[in-house]
């Protein structure tokens, strides 16, 4: 099947008329695209036929029945977004069987899309898997560490990570050629970009200020790769976090790993209990983030950043307010509903992460780039991410890297061999049944399926 171009229009059916559901019909239908919205909820979708210029279909998208109503066979799009992880799956591999192109769905968790990702893709016959969770925390840690990560893959169930990177004029990559630059090991640079066009380095190579660098590695060694090419803070001071929901907990982990000191600050007293009992290294305090007594007397003051990622967004506009009033040099927080999201402005609030326009804002990307998944995907499928495992009947199994002798167009990015993951080197000998992630110009694909036979999967 030739897929139409992303210019469009296309036809779209929106599962969920939620907030990321009515953001996103109401994105699209403007765009030209024609828009099929699919709810359980009858005062969701008459707020949609009085404000948007769509059809609307009541029921459960996980339903048959309901996805032949929205003709779901014809359409070139299914996103999945309704508050009902389960409910979305279904949805995608229902409407793949009726003939859907393609599928986005949201999940939930973060540790869905990290480890089960391809589990999900083939079970559910799913092209887009995302978690708003996932998006919304990987754009908070980014803000506290201070680092420039524009977008994250996450591969070989997370045990390896890509990372688009912006690069400002002070980066070693716009400084030095590749060649003198040490890397951290087992980490790779193996792509710039500039502006549309799409660079695979050699080693006199180096970008420039504005660029994006596209870095591979470890999921243990890639934020040494990210500080040093975009100077991130090396210390980060305490930082306090009020909400130990799922965003929350999902944050203090992550900053858990990289050493640094963590309050949080939890309302509900079981789920207090809960988080001192996984988290026996942090401070967990059972109290109101947004009793100004109680922040005062945890020296939330003595803080470099104050995080409020509870579920309210009134609760999270309070106690960042009271937080600016202690001084806390950071003040970020998390918004649910679009309707607050004008307050948050006027206050001079500008760390506002909302759920709803980051998974919008990937889901755009998706449909820009001719509906490629990959975050190299700006550039039109100029390139793929692909993993292979090695058969014995492989050209590749038996060699190192320097005797393959690929093409520069073809980078074997990283090798997963049981327990132990690596970016490989010249002297580096493949084996049968190791995994290895490729990173491939298209026009380099035949030379994959050559030297890597296998499924295609990007």
């Amino acid at each position: 099947m030739v897929s139409k171009s992303a210019k469009g229009p296309h036809n779209f059916v929106v599962m969920g008329a939620g907030e990321v559901g009515f953001h996103l019909a109401r994105k699209l239908s403007k765009q030209g695209h024609d828009i099929t919205v699919i709810d359980t909820d009858p005062a969701k979708l008459e707020r949609i036929d009085d404000e948007l210029d769509v059809l609307t279909v009541e029921g459960n998208g996980a339903h048959p029945p309901v996805l032949m109503s929205a003709k779901v066979g014809t359409a070139d799009l299914l996103i999945a977004v309704s508050s009902s992880d389960e409910a979305n799956l279904a949805a995608a591999r229902i409407a793949k069987h009726m003939g859907v192109s393609r599928t986005i769905v949201r999940v939930g968790e973060a540790q869905e899309v990290i480890a089960d990702r391809r589990l999900f893709e083939d079970l559910f016959g799913v092209d887009l898997l995302l978690s708003t969770q996932l998006l919304t925390t990987t754009r908070i840690l980014n803000t506290i560490r201070g680092l420039s990560t524009v977008a994250v893959e996450y591969l070989a169930g997370g045990k390896v990570q890509l990372r688009k990177i912006h690069l400002d004029s002070d980066s070693p990559l716009t400084q030095k050629p590749l060649r003198e630059l040490v890397m951290p090991n087992n980490t790779l640079v193996v792509a710039f970009f500039h502006g549309e066009e799409l660079i695979i380095p050699s080693g006199n190579d180096r970008a420039e200020a504005g660029d994006d660098a596209l870095i591979l590695g470890t999921t243990d060694a890639i934020g040494q790769a990210e500080k040093m090419i975009s100077h991130g803070r090396e210390v980060i001071g305490p930082v306090v976090i009020a909400g130990g929901g799922g965003t929350g907990k999902t944050v203090a982990q992550m900053l858990e790993r990289v050493g640094v000191k963590i309050k949080i600050i939890e309302r509900d007293r079981p789920r207090a209990k809960q988080l001192a009992a996984e988290f026996p290294n942090l401070e967990v305090i059972h109290g109101d983030a947004t009793d100004l007594q109680l922040l005062k007397s945890e020296r939330v003051d003595a803080a470099q950043t104050f995080a409020a990622l509870t579920g309210e967004d009134e609760d999270n506009l309070m106690a960042c307010l009271l937080a600016q009033e202690l001084e806390v040099p950071q003040v970020l927080a998390l918004v649910q509903r679009a309707e607050t999201s004008k307050l948050w402005s006027r206050l001079n609030l500008h760390d506002v992460f909302s759920p709803r326009a980051v998974a919008a804002e990937r889901i755009q990307d998706y449909i820009d780039s001719d509906f490629s998944a990959n975050i190299v995907s700006l550039q039109r499928g100029a390139a793929q991410v692909l993993e292979r495992r090695l058969a014995e009947a492989s050209p590749a199994a038996g060699v190192t890297l320097a005797e393959m002798d690929a093409p520069r167009g073809l980078i074997v990015g990283a090798v997963v061999r049981g327990s132990k993951v690596f970016v490989p080197r010249g002297r580096d000998r493949l084996e049968v049944n190791d995994l290895v992630i490729l990173f491939v110009r298209e026009e380099e694909l035949g030379t994959v399926r050559l030297l890597f036979p296998g499924q295609e999967k990007n």
